[in-house]
């Protein structure tokens, strides 16, 4: 595993967060909605390695509980724990008790492992949640749900 850095991060990171934003996913926010949600107190947790941004966690924290929004690894540092580390970091930040949710594709098995490792269940589904892809093909986002 690469060596990294975790970091909160604020509106000077913008522009890292924004690209890696937009390279990892295929709806990515918009510059000025990533810089909303950082300004309206949303936590960024930064991953860095020598200096580079590979990874983030984006989430919002109200009374008891908290919503990751975004969970994003570079595509050459994926399949290193970083997504799990950044998770448990926030886990562990979070106040007693909370109950911390995300959203998640069906589709994407390896990430659903990912945080069924890390204690998070299967809640439920919105069905056709994500825009569609070239195939007019819609995924599901399934609900997961920890207690801390």
């Amino acid at each position: 595993m690469p060596e990294v850095n975790l970091r909160q991060g604020d509106l000077n990171d913008i522009e890292a967060v924004y690209g890696l934003n937009k390279e990892v996913f295929s709806e990515p926010w918009s510059r000025a909605s990533l810089y909303s949600a950082i300004e309206s107190n949303y936590d960024v947790l930064l991953c860095e390695s020598e200096g580079t941004l590979v990874g983030y966690l984006l989430s919002l924290n109200i009374l008891d509980e908290r919503q990751i929004m975004q969970i994003a690894v570079a595509h050459d540092f994926r399949r290193q724990g970083l997504a799990s580390q950044m998770t448990n970091y926030c886990i562990e930040a979070s106040p007693k008790p909370c109950t911390i949710t995300l959203e998640v594709r069906l589709s994407n098995h390896p990430a659903r492992q990912c945080y069924i490792g890390l204690g998070f269940e299967e809640v439920g589904y919105r069905k056709n949640y994500y825009a569609p892809d070239v195939s007019g093909f819609r995924d599901d986002a399934v609900l997961m749900s920890t207690y801390k």
